[in-house]
């Protein structure tokens, strides 16, 4: 894909971003950005980072209203280290991440071709000034504001057949922050069911990436924020599907 200029100018200002660890003043390109607009840039940014030379294999995808994505260039295994220092505090996410046993042929096979389930932890991290207030276009063309992923074990995704919403809802999830409870709750995912955005992503992928395919990996969305800092040590649980932890070190 050629990009446009304009396109070409935000992608090199989103790359200075994180070569220097600085959010990135975008008032030179502050008119609204379409969605082409931002997934081009944020295919721009991943190119030049050479992130998916074997093709994208991990995904994050969410909404509910609109639904948006982004690929991701790395999935850490629990239990993970993550360096802190780059902010003095970060917004985590507790999710459910789901892998495919097999290609799907398409939406009516989709369901059935999820292999495992696992319990995740999304690190959110921006590259712009205006950071989580930003409009939504201009998150998407930051990757989505995605900066890292962990995943804990992963479990058969047999045990949540036949799941219908009041089994979502009833679903507990826990943040704890160095053995603490930090949030906790049953339910709380946006759309009360986290696999009803997969049918978008597979339209998705298959237009801008080539499509979904065996053994990629799909987190759906928070169910539970919490803020952490340097130090902090995590665990993100989901009753009968496990948990994933993660070290916050300086």
């Amino acid at each position: 894909m050629t990009l446009s200029a304009r396109q070409q100018a935000i992608v090199l200002g989103l790359l200075e971003a994180r070569r220097l660890g600085q959010p990135w003043q975008t008032e030179a390109h502050d008119d609204n950005l379409d969605l082409d607009d931002a997934y081009a840039i944020q295919a721009g940014v991943a190119r030049a980072l050479g992130w998916f030379p074997e093709g994208h294999r991990a995904w994050k995808v969410g909404g509910t209203s609109l639904v948006t994505a982004a690929p991701l260039p790395e999935v850490l295994s629990s239990p993970a280290r993550w360096p802190a220092s780059a902010q003095s505090e970060w917004l985590i996410e507790a999710e459910l991440a789901f892998r495919l046993a097999r290609t799907p042929s398409g939406p009516a096979d989709l369901l059935a071709c999820l292999g495992t389930v696992c319990v995740s932890i999304e690190l959110i991290g921006t590259r712009l000034v205006d950071g989580l207030q930003a409009p939504t276009a201009w998150k998407i063309a930051d990757q989505s504001v995605h900066a890292g992923l962990v995943i804990g074990p992963e479990r058969p995704c047999a045990q949540l057949a036949g799941f219908a919403p009041a089994d979502w809802a009833a679903l507990a999830c826990r943040i704890e922050v160095n053995g603490q409870t930090r949030a906790k709750g049953q339910g709380g995912h946006p759309s009360g069911d986290p696999l009803a955005t997969l049918p978008w992503l597979l339209a998705h992928a298959a237009a801008h990436t080539g499509g979904l395919r065996a053994g990629d990996l799909v987190t759906t969305g928070a169910w539970l924020v919490a803020t952490v800092r340097a130090g902090d040590w995590v665990e993100v649980s989901f009753d009968g599907l496990g948990q994933a932890q993660l070290l916050m070190v300086d």
